[in-house]
C-alpha cells in the first residue's frame, strides 16, 4: 500500500484533456444526430476527436516508463485486484474508506472501468467519422450501436468517480488535492 503520489504536469494535462473532452463529448452527444452538416454534429464529432487523441497519449504513456501513467504495476483484471477490490468494497460497508495505492482495489477497478470505456468510446466515435454519418450502411448502424452502449456506460462512471472523490473529500482524505497541489500528506 501506498500513498498518493505527487502527478507531474503532464499527467495532469491528460486527466485534465480526457475529463473534459469526455464529459463535453458526452453532452453534446445528442446535438450529432441532426446530421454531418450540423454544428451540433461537428462540435460532437471534435470534441470527441480530441479525446481519441488525448486517449492515444494516455494509452502510449501506459508503455512508458512513467511512474504516474505506466500500466507495469497496475492489473486491473488480477486475482490480487479482485481480492483487493472484495476487501474494499467490505471496507465500504462498514464505513471505513480502503487504505490503497492509486491503481488498487476498486480505485484501479474504477479507473480501468473509465479508461475502457473512454477508449471504447474514441474508437468508435473515430470509425463512425471516417465512416460519415451519410452513409448508412450495415457497418455504420452495427458501430452506431456500439458507440450507444458506450454512451450508456459514462454516467455510471462518473457516478462512481466522482463520488469516489466526494466520499474521500468528506472523510479528509482529499486526494484530489494531493494530486493537483502536489504535496503529499
Amino acid at each position: 500500500m501506498s500513498d498518493q503520489s505527487a502527478y507531474p504536469t503532464y499527467a495532469k494535462l491528460i486527466h485534465l484533456g480526457i475529463a473534459f473532452f469526455g464529459v463535453f463529448a458526452f453532452l453534446t452527444g445528442e446535438s450529432a444526430e441532426d446530421g454531418i452538416t450540423s454544428n451540433g454534429y461537428l462540435l460532437h464529432s471534435y470534441l470527441g476527436l480530441s479525446l481519441a487523441s488525448i486517449m492515444l497519449i494516455r494509452v502510449a504513456m501506459g508503455f512508458t516508463k512513467s511512474q504516474a501513467l505506466s500500466f507495469k504495476a497496475w492489473s486491473p483484471f488480477s486475482k490480487q485486484q479482485r481480492q483487493y477490490a472484495i476487501e474494499d468494497f467490505r471496507s465500504l460497508l462498514t464505513l471505513k474508506i480502503p487504505k490503497r495505492g492509486p491503481h488498487d482495489g476498486l480505485a484501479g477497478v474504477t479507473q480501468a472501468f473509465g479508461l475502457l470505456i473512454f477508449i471504447w468510446m474514441s474508437v468508435t466515435g473515430t470509425i463512425l467519422f471516417m465512416l460519415g454519418s451519410e452513409s448508412k450502411s450495415n457497418i455504420f448502424e452495427y458501430v452506431e450501436e456500439l458507440h450507444e452502449v458506450g454512451e450508456s456506460l459514462i454516467p455510471i462512471f462518473l457516478a462512481l468517480h466522482v463520488g469516489a472523490v466526494i466520499l474521500h473529500s468528506l472523510c479528509g482524505k482529499s486526494n484530489w488535492r494531493k494530486i493537483f497541489n502536489n504535496k503529499l500528506r
